[in-house]
């Protein structure tokens, strides 16, 4: 099987942005409810509404970034952009980071969900990964239940590690192993 059908499903495919991705990106960037959760690079404002110009520098440097990929989440139907993800291996390939984020007119509908699938499984079949994790601020309910739904355990917190409306959070960390992975799928043969 090609590569390419890695990374998709009925409804979904990942693959590499693109110049004409530019105004999606930040139409659904700048939507307010995504504020603090954007997983863009971190010389870019997190709450701030982002410029035109602002959203190509984060396009650049998502192009240009070693260890990484950032992927656009497109819709089959529509070919239409509907969220991000990224995979960071630039600490250890053997733990690689991963992130999803799906726009808010697109949540709620199952496309998260089939993103991370897609990327579980080619991080626990395709690559030297033994441990996937993430980390999302505290307050970040919704993104604590979905890493939970899909096997995530909390592993660790970055104390203080931001400030919102004049309190700080911690930066929750969460992980996943691979024989946590199997035994999600149903593969009970591989578990530990």
């Amino acid at each position: 099987m090609p590569d390419s059908f890695l990374f998709q499903t009925v409804r979904i495919f990942l693959r590499p942005f693109e110049p004409g991705d530019l105004p999606a990106l930040q139409a659904y960037l700048n939507h307010p409810e995504l504020a603090g959760r954007r997983y863009i690079p971190w010389s870019f404002p997190e709450d701030l509404p982002l410029s035109a110009k602002q959203v190509e520098g984060i396009y650049n440097k998502w192009c240009e970034g070693e260890n990484e990929s950032h992927l656009a989440v497109v819709s089959q139907d529509k070919q239409e952009l509907i969220g991000h993800t990224q995979l960071d291996w630039d600490w250890d390939p053997h733990c690689p980071f991963v992130a999803v984020l799906i726009a808010p007119s697109h949540q709620r509908q199952g496309y998260g969900s089939e993103v991370l699938r897609l990327l579980l499984r080619y991080l626990f079949e395709n690559t030297p990964a033994h441990n996937v994790h993430s980390w999302m601020a505290d307050w970040n309910q919704a993104a604590r239940r979905f890493a939970q739904e899909h096997g995530f355990r909390e592993s660790g917190r970055s104390r203080h590690e931001g400030l919102r409306q004049g309190r700080y959070f911690d930066a929750v960390l969460v992980d996943i192993l691979h024989p946590e992975w199997q035994v999600s799928r149903g593969d009970k043969r591989h578990a530990a």
